[in-house]
């Protein structure tokens, strides 16, 4: 593959796409990543009951949407996405601290 050019440099919608791609590729595997840290984090939960950690998720969402506000960046759409990613990845760690629990008790 060759070298990604900045947006304004590229001369065909080829290069568009490897673009778009290669940063697919990244937010992909960042939310892996991701996963992996919020299912590590399931041994640091006395119960069930404190993952879903409502102030903490509140506090993620504000800052998120600082972050859109400070880049110029749709701040709906910022809190919208990260609503979903911290839903479905509370679910997750809920699922793994079960299953973690239940090979624990044998």
């Amino acid at each position: 593959m060759s070298t990604i050019k900045a947006p304004q440099d590229c001369s065909s919608l080829e290069d568009i796409r490897a673009a778009i791609d290669l940063y697919d590729r990244q937010i992909f595997d960042a939310m892996c990543q991701r996963l992996n840290y919020v299912r590590a984090a399931a041994r640091f939960k006395p119960d069930e009951q404190s993952i879903p950690a409502p102030q903490r998720v509140a506090a993620m969402l504000a800052e998120r949407s600082r972050w859109a506000a400070e880049a110029g960046f749709d701040e709906g759409f910022t809190r919208s996405l990260f609503e979903q990613l911290i839903a479905w990845n509370i679910e997750q760690q809920i699922q793994h601290w079960r299953h973690q629990r239940q090979q624990a008790a044998g």
